[in-house]
């Protein structure tokens, strides 16, 4: 009879465990909780027994596995959307993760769930300003990087002479 007893207790904690999520950082460490939301590279998690959602970088999670097994990053990447979930976002959220997903020069593609024009418009607008925010910060990176290293390298040019060949005092080391 103990046997079933111990059987039991130990059935009771498997099943307890699978209600959680369970997040896997890149040193090893693992949490057990309740994942919140992610917004942009950032994963909102709250531990068990903590009192908070903690936020947490994707560059360091190995992988977070929701209770249902849908994994939601892996090796430091924001796995893309299920089609599900994908449909429950408002317009707007719709817009700026198809403008994050489709790149820079990604062609628009106003979802088939949008029907009404109010929300084809709103979804335009929204997609277009995301992908100017992502060219100008682009351009402007360029830009910064180029200045830099035209910096740099007239730093580098100013110790080189263009004179004579003589030395400092105006001699010629012949």
């Amino acid at each position: 009879m103990s046997r079933y007893i111990v059987l039991l207790l130990i059935t009771g904690i498997v099943w307890a465990q699978t209600d959680v999520d369970i997040l896997v950082l890149k040193d090893g460490t693992e949490y057990l909780g309740e994942y919140s939301r992610t917004e942009g590279k950032i994963v909102y998690f709250k531990p068990q027994d903590a009192l908070a959602f903690q936020p947490i970088s994707v560059k360091v999670i190995r992988r977070l596995e929701l209770k249902d097994g849908q994994i939601i990053v892996l090796n430091g990447k924001v796995k893309s959307l299920a089609l599900e979930e994908y449909q429950k976002l408002s317009t707007k959220e719709k817009a700026i993760y198809d403008a994050k997903t489709n790149g820079i020069f990604g062609k628009i593609s106003i979802p088939k769930s949008l029907t009404s024009q109010d929300s084809k418009m709103l979804y335009e607008e929204v997609y277009f300003n995301k992908i100017s925010q992502r060219k100008t910060r682009l351009i402007l990176g360029s830009v910064a990087v180029t200045v830099g290293v035209a910096y740099v390298i007239s730093l580098g040019m100013s110790g080189f002479s263009m004179g004579d060949g003589g030395d400092y005092n105006g001699h010629t080391p012949w």
